[in-house]
Parts: C-alpha cells; structure tokens; sequence
C-alpha cells in the first residue's frame, strides 16, 4: 500500500477522533515491534548467511578506509 491508497482509504473510513487515535496507536505500536538495533540485525545476518555478511564486513571497513584519500584526492583535481 503505497501514501495515496492509504490516504484514499483514510478519507472513506473518516475516523472520529476517538478511533484515528486508536488506528495511530496500533500503527506505531506495529511498528515500534518491528523495530530492532543495527547490531542484532548484524548479528542475525552472520547467523543466517556468515560468508555474505563477512563480505559485508569487509566492504564497509574498506570504504571507511578508503573514501577520505578518495575525497581527498577528487577535491584536488577539481
């Protein structure tokens, strides 16, 4: 569902206040449950494939090493 069904559909049902209050609450509750630190996601991708995610790791050291001389020298040709 995508911000224009969802509007659409808010428009028809026109909640009273009472119920837009409910229907925001249950909403964020579902999303606040969905909700997990960067770390356990980590976590969980290493348990669930640990060669792609290695590869993950790895790549990000990378790029953090290598992006400031990347930076560095882009700005020295411009």
């Amino acid at each position: 569902m995508n911000d224009e069904a969802l509007g659409h559909a808010w428009a028809t049902l026109e909640p009273t206040g009472h119920r837009r209050r409910r229907i925001d609450a249950r909403v964020f509750e579902s999303l606040d449950a969905r909700d997990t630190p960067l770390a356990a996601e980590w976590l969980e991708l290493f348990r669930v494939a640990p060669l792609p995610a290695f590869g993950l790791a790895v790549a990000s050291a990378v790029s953090v090493v290598a992006a400031p001389p990347l930076v560095w020298f882009a700005r020295a040709l411009i």
